[in-house]
């Protein structure tokens, strides 16, 4: 999922910010009791608190300027950015809801909303407010990759491949849009009957080939690349690609796995066994490998 949570700044001419977060102009523990406070002050101390790490302070003074300032929307937002670090998700959604109310066209606060939404389970308000997130910022790929990724774990497979697409055009340099949706291709094309089937894996590899033009040692690109032409029994091509992973991360277990059975199913005994004991080496006494060291060990004392 793509996370992209930014602390939003005051409209207010009297805030200077950065791009991310706005900048300690007073700090939260500096300010005297008897000094008056107004929204724009407990704002700037809120966002002090927040890059300190101060997150019961933070989510202190954003509240207190809502209550300065009811109508202000980063408020809003940005408090429910402070209930988020404390896992109050429940608070967080209110706090955005609140921001929307104030500013139904307010994409950074839909997009927060749907990410949380999704969190508690409530998917179909979170593509809601994921297509409104959209709406308000056209431009927005996170947006469109966090929904189309929600769409291809409720198996809606064929609107999700569609939005990743969608993705991949608003910044095409961006290697992993073009990994979900290779990703999403191969889940569209494998329940299919040939020749579609084959085509459509054959679509995902040259996607998959689309990210490493972006990103040439994004391993997990060249293992899935070596998965797929597993699919279309191409062992040649498919050795290559677990190598190639190897190359990049020479301890990546599922691709040592896969590369010791590909050898092992071309007959190429020798150089199975030796990347079986390699597999072995690395994964050691990891619970989450026990099932494969196991189904590894059964593989080597056969051959």
């Amino acid at each position: 999922m793509v996370s992209n949570y930014r602390i939003v700044c005051l409209s207010s001419a009297l805030l200077l910010c950065g791009s991310i977060i706005a900048g300690p102009a007073v700090a939260a523990d500096k300010v005297k009791p008897t000094q008056k406070v107004t929204a724009e002050d407990a704002f700037r101390q809120g966002v002090a608190a927040m890059s300190a790490g101060q997150i019961e302070v933070a989510v202190e003074r954003f509240e207190r300027c809502t209550e300065l300032k009811i109508d202000l929307k980063e408020c809003w937002y940005n408090l429910g950015l402070a209930w988020g670090r404390k896992r109050k998700f429940v608070l967080e959604a209110k706090a955005y809801q609140k921001a929307i109310e104030l500013d139904p066209t307010y994409g950074r606060a839909h997009f927060n909303l749907a990410l949380v939404l999704e969190d508690l389970g409530k998917a179909a308000e979170s593509i809601v407010h994921y297509d409104k997130a959209i709406a308000a910022e056209p431009n927005a790929q996170d947006a469109r990759l966090n929904r189309a990724m929600l769409l291809l774990r409720l198996k809606r497979v064929d609107d999700a491949v569609r939005g990743f697409r969608s993705a991949t055009k608003i910044k095409e340099s961006n290697p992993e849009a073009w990994f979900d949706l290779a990703q999403a291709l191969e889940i569209q094309a494998d329940p299919l009957d040939e020749p579609k089937r084959t085509k459509g894996l054959r679509e995902a590899v040259k996607t998959y080939y689309r990210c490493l033009q972006h990103a040439s040692k994004h391993h997990r690109a060249w293992y899935n690349i070596g998965v797929v032409h597993h699919r279309l029994k191409d062992s040649a091509s498919e050795i290559a690609a677990y190598k190639k992973a190897l190359e990049i991360k020479g301890g990546y277990t599922p691709a040592l796995y896969n590369l010791a059975f590909a050898l092992r199913d071309s007959g190429d005994k020798t150089t199975a066994k030796q990347a079986f004991q390699r597999y072995l080496a690395v994964a050691g006494k990891r619970k989450s490998e026990k099932r494969f060291i196991r189904a590894a060990k059964a593989a080597l004392s056969r051959l």
